[in-house]
């Protein structure tokens, strides 16, 4: 990862210089000598530049390379972090830059943003020249108080480095990814003072979590469950939040097997459990003093010989028995026993999932996630909390006229609905496995769970870590 310094020092010569500009505003000039000063203010009237967001002027003529970076008018934190984005592409082939902002949380941002936008996985490629990887190694951010602002950075950092760690899982080609291999990458992180409690496919069934282990039949990749906690309130037992993630290292839709298209994007069909364990491992990082647990469930829906079948009937963690309509809805039985599971044996106040479940992409495109829960206060939180990253939430409903829709002749309920409407009833169905008197809410990412460039977005880490932040 990028090294990011904070100073109040002068730059070095060679350094490229980045000088944000707010619309409207006039530039800072007071760290460039006199005539690098001239040449900034005749390249502002030239290009008619003003500060918009997005626009960016290159100042030719001085002995270093100098760039106007436009941040726009209403600015804010994701402002930055958007001209961030942007500012690693221009950087790319430079080697160090010192970037001056308007003030020390904005250089924050725009360093943070930086970080983001220099994510890569090419860990597969084998013909990459030296010359296709970046050569930007350094960005020095001015600060008036560099002590204060490189200390304050701890978060920004903790959080780039937990949304990395969730493309790079969801990245991860699926035949390296298996679910054992998964659960073997939580434990790792250990040493960062989670706990991390794996329960193997024969515990499963001793348990009773066999929606779990019904799923993962029909694969030679032995399903798994990871319970991993973070105890930063030493205080209390309790937990402040649960986090329940799906993670079906590969989904190719079982008995009701996938269309080749649909397979493409199969491996990330573990990115709610990708998010869950990032948002754990970002705790962990900022030292935060709550005490968070989050519980994936880990398999793969294969059309194996032991696969479930169409018409099967399997009992969840809490007692209740599922009709399988439809192999291909398998996420919402892992996240039902791990619902479960998490509410019976730990002491909890606010219980979120995050999965890849509906077809919300048809409605909400790749703009929103859709949330729903059973507590507005809940809802608002969350979605607040996503207005406030940038990763951005719109409000579904529950409703009990969408849970006949889930009725079985034979069994409590069905896991598809009648009618084969997927997008709501899946929420409904996970409603049914919420004990009275926890506050639940479903994020649904199925269509959020790709960046514009075709990998990972690492979508609901940012979301989580601003929301835990706030309880």
């Amino acid at each position: 990862m990028l090294e990011v310094v904070f100073s109040n020092k002068k730059p070095l010569a060679k350094m490229v210089k980045v000088i944000v500009m707010s619309e409207g505003k006039s530039i800072k000039t007071d760290l460039l000598s006199e005539d690098e000063a001239c040449l900034v203010k005749k390249a502002i009237i030239q290009a008619d530049f003003s500060g918009e967001e997005g626009k960016f002027v290159d100042v030719f003529g001085g002995r270093a390379k100098i760039l106007l970076a436009g941040i726009g008018k209403q600015k804010d934190d994701l402002a930055a972090q958007r001209l961030g984005r942007e500012l690693f592409v221009k950087l790319y082939n430079d080697e160090k830059a010192y970037i001056m902002a308007e003030n020390d949380k904005e250089g924050q941002n725009v360093a943070f943003g930086v970080l983001l936008g220099s994510y890569s996985f090419d860990k597969y490629k084998t013909e990459k020249k030296a010359d296709d990887f970046p050569k930007l190694e350094q960005i020095v951010v001015r600060a008036s108080k560099e002590k204060v602002a490189q200390e304050d950075f701890r978060h920004y950092l903790a959080l780039a480095t937990a949304v990395r760690y969730a493309k790079d899982l969801c990245n991860e080609p699926a035949n390296y990814l298996t679910p054992e291999v998964f659960a073997q990458d939580v434990e790792r992180l250990k040493y960062l003072g989670l706990k991390v409690e794996v329960l193997d496919e024969e515990a499963l069934k001793l348990k009773g979590l066999g929606l779990i282990a019904a799923v993962g039949k029909g694969s030679k990749n032995p399903p798994k469950m990871v319970v991993a906690s973070w105890m930063g309130n030493r205080a209390s037992k309790e937990y402040d939040l649960a986090i329940i993630g799906k993670g079906i290292c590969f989904d190719a839709g079982g008995l009701s097997l996938k269309p080749n298209p649909g397979m493409s994007e199969m491996k990330m069909d573990m990115a709610g459990a990708a998010a869950a364990i990032a948002s754990l491992k970002a705790a962990a990082l900022q030292g935060i003093r709550k005490n968070i647990i989050a519980v994936m469930g880990l398999a793969e829906n294969m059309p194996g010989e032991n696969a479930m079948k169409i018409g099967d009937v399997y009992t969840a963690y809490n007692g209740k028995t599922v009709e399988i309509m439809n192999a291909d809805a398998e996420g919402r039985l892992v996240v039902a026993d791990c619902l479960a599971y998490v509410q019976k044996n730990y002491k909890i106040k606010n219980m979120v999932d995050i999965a890849t479940l509906g077809s919300l992409k048809t409605t909400l495109g790749n703009v929103y996630a859709g949330v729903f829960a059973n507590n507005k206060t809940l809802a608002d939180k969350l979605i607040k909390a996503g207005e406030k990253t940038g990763e951005k939430l719109w409000l579904m409903p529950l409703d009990k006229e969408y849970d006949k829709k889930i009725s079985s002749l034979i069994a409590d309920i069905r896991n598809v609905a009648v009618d084969g409407k997927a997008s709501i009833v899946s929420a409904n169905f996970l409603k049914k496995f919420v004990e009275k008197g926890i506050l639940w809410a479903h994020i649904d990412i199925s269509g959020v769970r790709l960046d514009k460039g075709g990998l990972a977005s690492g979508f609901g880490v940012m979301l989580l870590n601003e929301f835990i932040r706030g309880l």
